[in-house]
């Protein structure tokens, strides 16, 4: 466990067994992805590799199902 320096994002889920999700920056350039289930731990730069493959994904699926025509 770290030292929180900024909670960058929670999200809080209603009638889910995933009560919630977080994303915090600690001390030390550490992130954590977190919810009452589980815990990931990874470096910045980690974290911006993992940011940008979820936007991509994002946006094919978009395409794909094409969502927002």
């Amino acid at each position: 466990m770290g030292i929180i320096q900024k909670q960058l994002a929670k999200i809080e889920f209603k009638d889910q067994k995933c009560e919630f999700f977080e994303i915090e920056l600690n001390e030390g350039s550490t992130i954590h992805l977190q919810n009452n289930s589980f815990r990931i731990e990874m470096k910045t730069e980690e974290f911006q590799q993992f940011a940008i493959n979820i936007v991509n994904s994002a946006n094919k699926m978009i395409e794909y199902k094409k969502i927002g025509q």
